[in-house]
């Protein structure tokens, strides 16, 4: 058993396939073509073995390469290159069916069908119609058995001498069959071929694929400039340059209709999110984009398979419950390749745009924290696989669960008061505040907060209560505006969120109202006696308190705001 390394397999497998060919064309068919067949039958084989070899060759040191001189993919050198070459075959058979009026007119109908197949087999070379065409691949099937039929009855009511031409020309669509049926439908290869054992790496049968699409292409443009040149053996050069210019000029034309050119330097933008994620299946997620709407919220997904294997993928969003856990909404669909790509980022990455949308049920949840998860799943029969995540810059709920983000469902609410206990800088307003006059040490103290919001949140706010144990008048200094004082060290902190846990501050929305009854748990050991509450806001990210205003403006002390006093036994 040999070790090699694929690239070399690589090498190994096209200098056997293109060697024997090329010696065949030069020995049997080359003779045969006329001066003007001959140059183009050679500058496209150049052309081609160029190709392959820089793809080769060429070490990607970005996507944006290894997507350019990838075999296989579209919209890139390869693809333009062999598109133009069956399209240089269309314009041949068109014209040879054009200029010549000594064969019949069925040859000639013949000759118009070959041009009109090839021409569309150029455009979904370079398009990739097959993602917007179902069952494609049965189609070309279909037609690849008539075009073999049809090239059958041609060469048997034609003449001997024209027999190779039809020869060559099965022989080319049958490795073009070859590549397409077999190494198409294939996964990367990682075994042993014979005696040889790839090393450092997997077989990609793009190489294999495309190769043989290619050089059973080129034995086709053989066959039709072999019959242009018996029919037409000294074309006028008016003919002989559109024959040069044609596939140039194929290029430019469908490079300029590609749609690469309109987003090569494209940054993440209209609110879609940069992301890089990949799952077990090889499908990886770029970026999303996440829409409210009144009644619904809709989201893009970016994303591309660099598997060769998606079928039966699909993905699903849910709105997951922060608090209680549990899916409030849903909605799943299948992959789709029916969306043109855009080109996204720095390294130029290809991607597909899913887009799918989740309408609210009637019992969803207001005003609480809701994450959006994405998971994807392979169904097969009556199963539905998780594809676990390999990778993520995006936090994750579970191996399988990337969330995209967070939202809440805003509820109808009354206005608020118009002289709030406390407005702070951050555009939130205590409402009211409504506490017990007595509690009792070791039990829950219960408190209701009214809050409302003016602006959208951006950051997670802490809210925290002060109980400082007052004196009798004369035993101290003076509270904070009034005759008591605070005995020394009889202080007890409480903080939390405002709303709780079901609803960050970052998640508020400008018109919240709403209330939250927190219950305190008063230590058993607590002091006895008469205390002094009070409360306020403060940045959980730097602890730094948010300034507090009084309903005339002027600022609470401390920023902290005043809520009365309780009894404590």
């Amino acid at each position: 058993m040999f070790e090699v390394r694929p690239r070399d397999l690589i090498w190994l497998y096209i200098f056997l396939l293109y060697v024997p060919l090329c010696l065949l064309v030069y020995r049997r068919l080359s003779p045969s073509l006329s001066p003007t067949s001959k140059r183009l039958t050679i500058g496209m084989l150049t052309a081609q073995v160029l190709v392959m070899v820089l793809s080769l060759a060429i070490r990607p040191t970005s996507l944006f390469q290894e997507w350019l001189w990838k075999l296989g993919a579209e919209w890139n050198i390869p693809s333009a290159l062999a598109s133009a070459q069956l399209a240089l075959v269309a314009f041949v058979a068109l014209l040879t069916a054009w200029l010549t009026r000594t064969i019949p007119a069925w040859q000639r109908l013949y000759l118009l069908g070959l041009g009109l197949i090839f021409l569309f087999l150029g455009l979904d070379e370079f398009f990739d119609f097959r993602i917007f065409i179902d069952n494609l691949r049965g189609h070309y099937m279909t037609v690849g058995a008539a075009m073999v039929v049809a090239t059958i009855i041609v060469a048997v009511r034609s003449p001997r001498r024209s027999w190779i031409w039809q020869i060559c020309l099965l022989l080319g669509l049958s490795i073009v069959a070859v590549g397409g049926l077999v190494f198409d439908v294939s996964s990367d290869f990682c075994g042993t071929i014979g005696f040889l054992r790839p090393s450092g790496g997997c077989l990609e049968p793009d190489y294999f694929e495309e190769s043989l699409e290619i050089l059973g292409v080129w034995l086709a443009l053989i066959a039709l400039l072999g019959q242009f040149s018996r029919i037409v053996p000294c074309p006028h050069p008016r003919v002989r340059h559109a024959l040069y210019v044609a596939p140039v000029l194929w290029i430019l034309v469908v490079a300029r209709a590609s749609p690469v050119p309109d987003v090569p330097y494209q940054k993440f933008g209209y609110g879609i999110q940069p992301a890089l994620v990949r799952f077990e299946s090889e499908e990886y997620l770029y970026g999303y984009h996440i829409e409210r709407k009144d009644e619904a919220v809709g989201f893009q997904l970016y994303s591309y398979p660099w598997g060769s294997n998606d079928i039966g993928l699909g993905y699903s969003i849910h709105l997951v419950d922060q608090t209680r856990g549990g899916s409030v909404a849903s909605r799943d669909n299948l992959l789709k390749r029916d969306r043109s790509f855009q080109l996204f980022g720095d390294n130029f990455v290809r991607v597909y745009a899913q887009e799918i949308e989740i309408e609210f049920p009637p019992e969803a949840p207001v005003n609480r924290a809701l994450w959006v998860v994405l998971t994807l799943w392979r169904q097969r029969d009556d199963e539905y696989a998780r594809q676990k995540v390999l990778s993520s810059d995006l936090p994750l709920l579970g191996e399988s669960q990337v969330i995209l983000g967070e939202l809440v469902l805003p509820a109808a609410s009354a206005a608020p008061p118009t002289r709030p206990l406390a407005a702070f800088d951050s555009g939130v307003a205590l409402h009211a505040v409504s506490m017990p006059e007595r509690a009792i040490t070791g039990e829950a103290l219960e408190i209701t907060f009214s809050w409302g919001s003016d602006e959208s949140g951006g950051e997670d706010l802490m809210q925290f209560l002060h109980f400082g144990h007052l004196s009798p008048p004369g035993e101290g200094g003076s509270a904070e505006g009034g005759a008591e004082s605070f005995q020394s060290g009889s202080w007890f902190v409480f903080d939390q969120q405002p709303l709780g846990p079901r609803l960050p501050t970052r998640l508020w929305y400008a018109g919240l109202a709403d209330s939250e009854t927190w219950h305190v748990m008063l230590p058993a050991d607590l002091p006895p006696g008469r205390y002094s509450v009070f409360t306020g806001l403060y940045r959980a990210r730097d602890q730094v308190r948010v300034p507090a205003r009084q309903a005339d403006g002027r600022l609470w002390l401390d920023a902290r705001v005043p809520l009365g006093i309780i009894m404590i036994e």
